[in-house]
């Protein structure tokens, strides 16, 4: 190698004449002389002087440093990382007043750079990352949607988008694609199992989400694809997350699925099913250029094959089993059975139920649960969260105040016996006292507290002895008021005089103890009208009580009137 030959000739010639070599290979390879003592050195040449003592010290502080590196760093691309230059970037901060030109050359600003890590390559390598484990199969399943980026179907079949015809200065080709191909990926993470669908869609939807997953977990009808039964948590980027979010939460709660929260830009927690479909384009996609489907349906068929084959052949790196192998370790209660889709509508479509505790206990879906263990205050409304594997065993989970807890259902004797609860006492024979709740032991301390008995006497006078109403008057004792003068009220008199109505009179009349008849009720109502002043009513009532004529009474006081 040169390098070893560069590196021989550099320590047999005296220091002055390494100049001379090092021309030599300038010119053979082009390298600068900076680059060509470099890679002496990798090569285990030392020029034997002593070390400057200065040595790993710069000329330029640390915010000069630091600015520079932040111009390189903030002004990279997402998906590239930094681009820009050192140089250009010391040429901003030249510009800036940040350094001034000579200080430092671009070389040892790039040396000064890496020793800090702060030079391209530090930045653009990976971030370290704790690795993650599952427990076993079907514990944790990563689900990821992908756009086929070289096929796509048309009305004559599969096409290839070809690298000189599709690409980013020739946009108007993708739109030619009415319809894209996605790609559905699902990972068991445990054992690596893989599950592959293709759908003909615009972009991700929660229909085909629901579809794919129900085939994943869903009892396959051919004999060496035994993979199926849902997960206990499911990991998804943010477009998958929102799309599952999309189906309803009480599908989730229903099968009891943990959907694990993400954070963004943050490819590797997918890593497991994002190398499932680098491991799918490599084996399987790129057969389709041989073999190229013609429907979405023969796509999938071509898709189902490779995919129990590929399962049951290629060996995973990490367990060094056959994926097919490692998820055949999984036990009967890890295996968790899909129900049929109609009840998974069901649980997707339910609104949500609430109930109100009565007795310690709430009615749902005809049946009676007992929630005595969990302390939930009478009358309190509680959310009802029905589980399909719990559900089989009487079981619900009940929410309140952020909290869980199981209840069970109350089993009932047959009609026949009268369908009590069975654990209901008996009359005469049992005696069973309901829990008491947390207001009636506060209750029973308040008691004590006002009275000094828990149970006191009905004529017992709560805080005896205490003052409940003297000493008022002397806490405002220091208000002052200013006196105000008031406005005497005018009474005001009517000089009209009072009626009353006719019948108010005969009822006067009567209650005086005279007899009316049919003739004197119409003599008064033919004299007087349908009322007569109250000082002429008295007058009469009188007079005909005293039998006297009271035409002349009456006719005289209106006179006087």
């Amino acid at each position: 190698m040169w390098q070893r030959e560069m590196v021989a000739e550099l320590k047999n010639a005296k220091p002055k004449a390494r100049k001379t070599v090092l021309e030599t290979y300038q010119k053979l390879h082009g390298y600068s002389t900076e680059h060509l003592y470099r890679i002496a050195r990798e090569h285990g040449f030392t020029s034997g002087r002593k070390p400057r003592a200065d040595k790993g010290l710069s000329v330029l502080a640390e915010e000069q440093i630091e600015f520079v590196a932040a111009v390189i760093y903030k002004t990279g691309r997402e998906n590239k990382g930094p681009i820009m230059p050192v140089e250009n970037a010391m040429e901003f901060a030249i510009d800036n007043g940040i350094m001034t030109r000579g200080e430092i050359s671009v070389g040892g600003m790039q040396r000064v750079l890496r020793q800090r890590q702060l030079g391209k390559d530090n930045m653009n390598a990976p971030t370290p990352h704790t690795e993650m484990r599952s427990l076993h199969p079907n514990h944790v399943h990563q689900v990821d949607v992908s756009t086929c980026i070289q096929y796509y179907l048309d009305d004559k079949g599969m096409a290839i988008m070809r690298e000189d015809e599709f690409y980013k200065n020739k946009f108007a080709n993708f739109q030619k694609v009415k319809i894209p191909l996605q790609r559905y990926v699902l990972t068991d993470h445990f054992s690596g199992f893989m599950f592959v669908y293709y759908y003909l869609a615009a972009g991700e939807t929660a229909e085909n989400l629901f579809d794919f997953l129900c085939r994943a977990w869903e009892a396959k009808e051919e004999g060496n694809f035994p993979f199926r039964g849902a997960p206990f948590s499911m990991l998804m980027d943010g477009g998958c997350r929102a799309k599952a979010k999309a189906l309803g939460q009480g599908l989730w709660d229903g099968l009891s699925i943990e959907i694990i929260p993400g954070t963004t830009r943050n490819s590797r927690r997918q890593g497991s099913v994002e190398q499932s479909h680098n491991i799918w384009e490599q084996w399987f996609e790129t057969r389709l250029r041989i073999d190229p489907a013609n429907t979405i349906e023969d796509l999938n068929r071509k898709a189902r094959g490779f995919c129990i084959w590929l399962n049951a052949t290629r060996r995973h790196t990490r367990h060094g089993m056959t994926r097919l192998s490692c998820w055949m370790l999984i036990k009967q209660e890890q295996l968790r059975e899909l129900p049929d889709r109609a009840e998974l509508h069901e649980l997707m479509n339910k609104p949500e139920v609430t109930r109100v505790v009565n007795n310690h206990k709430i009615n749902y879906d005809n049946k009676v649960f007992n929630l005595k263990h969990a302390n939930i205050p009478h009358g309190a409304t509680v959310k009802v969260i029905r589980n399909i594997w719990k559900y089989k065993d009487g079981i619900i989970t009940v929410a309140h105040d952020n909290k869980l807890f199981e209840a069970r259902s109350i089993e009932r004797l047959p009609p026949e016996q009268g369908g009590f609860a069975v654990n209901s006492a008996i009359i005469g024979q049992e005696f069973k006292a309901q829990p008491e709740t947390e207001t009636q032991k506060a209750v029973k301390r308040l008691e004590e507290l006002a009275t000094g008995s828990k149970e006191p006497d009905k004529k017992t006078t709560p805080f005896a002895g205490l003052n409940a109403f003297e000493g008022f008057a002397e806490k405002v004792a220091n208000v002052a008021t200013l006196p105000r003068r008031g406005t005497p009220i005018e009474i005001t008199r009517t000089d009209e005089p009072v009626r009353i109505p006719i019948m108010e009179f005969l009822k006067r009349l009567r209650a005086a103890g005279a007899t009316i008849t049919p003739a004197l009720n119409k003599e008064l109502r033919q004299e007087f009208g349908d009322a007569i002043e109250i000082k002429v009513a008295e007058t009469v009532i009188e007079a005909i009580c005293a039998n006297n004529d009271w035409r002349e009474t009456g006719t005289r006081m209106a006179q006087a009137q």
